[in-house]
C-alpha cells in the first residue's frame, strides 16, 4: 500500500467509524486511486449491495477528491449529492472519480487561492467487480481554509 493511500485510509477509518465498519480500503497513489468495499459487510437483506453503503463510499470518494485538490489545510464539507443506482451489485464494488472539468477546476482553485474557499462539482462511478457500471454520483463540495 502506498503512503498515500496509507495515511488516506487511516484518515478515513479514524474520522469516520462508518468506513471503518465497511472495510473502505484506498487502492492506488496521489495520480490515480479509487474506492474500494467489500461486498459481504455492504450487502442488504437481498443479497445486493446496500444502497447506503454504495452511496456512501461515492460521497467520500468525491470529498476526497476534493481535499485531495484542495491541499493540506482544508475543511470540506459536501453542499449536494445524488446516486443514481443502475445495476444491483452482488461483489465487491469500487468508487472511481470522474476527472471534474479543466476549466471547473480551474476556477475551484483560483477561489481557492484567492478566498480561501471555493466549489467544485465532482462526478464518481461506482463499478462491480466484473467493471460493470453500477451506479453514479454527482456532488457539489465546498472547500474552506483552516486557519493556519
Amino acid at each position: 500500500m502506498s503512503g498515500f493511500a496509507s495515511s488516506w485510509q487511516q484518515r478515513l477509518h479514524t474520522g469516520f467509524p462508518l468506513l471503518a465498519a465497511m472495510q473502505v480500503a484506498v487502492l492506488g497513489d496521489a495520480a490515480a486511486w479509487h474506492l474500494s468495499a467489500p461486498f459481504e459487510p455492504n450487502r442488504n437483506d437481498h443479497a445486493t449491495a446496500f444502497g447506503g453503503s454504495i452511496s456512501t463510499l461515492a460521497t467520500i470518494a468525491g470529498w476526497m477528491a476534493v481535499n485531495v485538490a484542495a491541499g493540506e489545510g482544508a475543511d470540506v464539507v459536501i453542499q449536494s449529492g445524488a446516486t443514481d443506482f443502475i445495476l444491483p451489485i452482488a461483489a465487491d464494488f469500487t468508487a472511481r472519480v470522474l476527472p471534474p472539468d479543466a476549466a471547473d477546476l480551474a476556477a475551484f482553485e483560483r477561489m481557492y487561492a484567492r478566498r480561501g474557499k471555493g466549489r467544485l462539482a465532482v462526478a464518481v462511478e461506482v463499478i462491480t467487480a466484473s467493471n460493470a457500471l453500477a451506479a453514479t454520483f454527482h456532488g457539489v463540495y465546498v472547500a474552506v481554509r483552516l486557519p493556519a
